[in-house]
């Protein structure tokens, strides 16, 4: 019988942490706050930093792209984004729009490509694409450094 007890123990453990748990769900904190929704930062300085970081990222640095572009997929998108807000940010700024289409078409190819998914059945198109996004990011860069 020293087992039952053990179990029976053990069981309301269980319910105690599932009901705090389901308590921890409650929408009572959140609800008629008057903080608006996070939104995203658009600005330049914001597409600044996250190219930086896409810029530390081994889809960059990396010197041997056929080894690399397998796992290439998130950062293209992240890429893709960063270029699509540094373009927003300053829409006139042909150093950046122009940078930011080349992104753009270098994603494009990527995804033509079926390399999202770290499987294609022409990984040169692949590299092709992935250093293609490479040189428009590198481009992207210097059209942010110049806007100052």
């Amino acid at each position: 019988m020293v087992g039952t007890g053990r179990r029976a123990r053990h069981a309301v453990v269980v319910l105690a942490v599932l009901a705090g748990l389901a308590a921890g769900c409650s929408t009572e904190y959140t609800e008629g706050t008057s903080a608006p929704p996070a939104r995203p930062d658009t600005s330049l300085d914001a597409a600044r930093t996250k190219l930086r970081l896409v810029q530390q990222d081994p889809c960059y640095t990396s010197r041997d792209l056929a080894q690399q572009w397998p796992v290439c997929g998130r950062w293209e998108e992240e890429v893709r984004t960063t270029a699509s807000a540094a373009a927003d940010a300053r829409p006139g700024d042909r150093e950046i729009t122009d940078p930011a289409a080349a992104v753009e078409a270098g994603h494009a190819a990527f995804v033509r490509a079926g390399c999202r998914a770290g499987a294609s059945a022409d990984p040169g198109a692949c590299v092709t694409a992935l250093a293609e996004t490479r040189t428009a990011v590198t481009r992207l860069a210097t059209g942010i450094a110049s806007a100052g």
